[in-house]
């Protein structure tokens, strides 16, 4: 479907266009509410700052008892990592996502002030199903690589490394897990979302006929 097809088509109704200057406030907006995405990734991050913080304490400690600082080594280099390299990652994963369910004219954006950074398919429509495969993409791989990376390395130091790759991955989810709360919110309606590049906005549409 063209984006063309839903302006000024009486058969869908224009909900909300968000500017992506203001997605923490609109997504805090929905997440108040708790539907179930609210929850999940609620738990998710409880459990990933947890992780942190235990990995923190224990890579610490033997600097502390026994001068040994490799733990902290691994656990620095998770942690730059994932202000680095998995930020990319992260938007990468959501790029391939996009092509996966047919999108196309896919580009990047950031708001280093805010630290958000967000891909988008220029004037693509995307229904609900199509939507959350694209927003779960990085949360699914992450965790399930940053797991197995914990269970292969749990005797080693560089366990160290993925334990702040699972904890701060958590919260760049936030935003991801946000905006399918929209949706779910709205279970009631059949949405419809696009974005437009030039304008660095995203439409919701319902469809009511």
């Amino acid at each position: 479907m063209l984006y063309t097809e839903l302006i000024d088509n009486p058969r869908y109704k224009l909900l909300d266009e968000l500017s992506h200057d203001e997605m923490k406030s609109f997504i805090l907006a929905e997440m108040v509410r708790k539907p179930l995405y609210a929850r999940i990734i609620s738990w998710y991050q409880t459990a990933g700052v947890l992780t942190f913080l235990a990995g923190s304490f224990l890579a610490f400690l033997p600097v502390f008892t026994k001068r040994e600082r490799v733990y902290l080594w691994w656990l620095l280099a998770g942690i730059v990592f994932s202000f680095t390299v998995l930020v990319l990652l992260h938007e990468l994963i959501h790029a391939a996502a996009y092509r996966y369910v047919g999108a196309k004219n896919i580009s990047f954006g950031m708001y280093l002030r805010k630290f958000m950074f967000y891909v988008q398919a220029d004037r693509q429509v995307l229904n609900y199903k199509q939507f959350r495969i694209v927003a779960l993409a990085p949360a699914v791989v992450v965790f399930v690589a940053s797991v197995i990376g914990m269970a292969v390395f749990s005797l080693q130091p560089a366990l160290y490394f993925f334990i702040p790759v699972f904890g701060l991955h958590s919260i760049f989810c936030g935003g991801d897990f946000g905006l399918l709360c929209y949706f779910q919110n709205r279970n009631d309606k059949n949405i419809l979302t696009y974005d437009v590049k030039s304008e660095t906005k995203t439409y919701f549409y319902e469809q009511i006929s």
